[in-house]
């Protein structure tokens, strides 16, 4: 019998266009896929983040199965226009079985949730060319 709970998901607003899933205590393939029903739900609804930030500091144990579907989760996703990011996987990462380890590694990862929000939002800031009005001097 084991005593982790089971995966806990809390889904906030971090930023515009930015969604952080806090994902708390044993990760199992019933959390990844309640991850992917969560994107989907708001990719259905017309809500659909442009990134979604996987807070994975507080998880106690990874199942294999369950970093598969994560893969197959940010796969799907970014087709649909959807970044999957991880954070808070430190030097974890390195205790997963090898194929559970090469799945994380196509997502992209941060230090921390707060590192990868503070990051996606000062790329969305920067002014790109054809944003600007022509003939107007960006300000600032």
């Amino acid at each position: 019998m084991r005593n982790d709970p089971v995966t806990g998901l809390a889904v906030e607003t971090a930023a515009p266009g930015v969604r952080l899933v806090r994902v708390t205590g044993r990760l199992d393939r019933q959390g990844a896929e309640a991850i992917g029903r969560m994107i989907d739900a708001q990719r259905a609804c017309g809500t659909a983040p442009a990134h979604v930030v996987l807070d994975l500091g507080g998880v106690s144990e990874f199942d294999g199965a369950a970093t598969e579907e994560l893969g197959g989760v940010a796969a799907r996703s970014r087709e649909d226009g959807v970044r999957v990011h991880l954070a808070g996987c430190g030097g974890r990462a390195e205790l997963l079985p090898l194929r559970a380890h090469r799945v994380l590694l196509r997502c992209s990862a941060f230090p921390s949730a707060e590192a990868a929000v503070r990051e996606l939002t000062a790329h969305a800031r920067v002014p790109r060319p054809r944003d600007r009005v022509a003939g107007v001097a960006p300000t600032g």
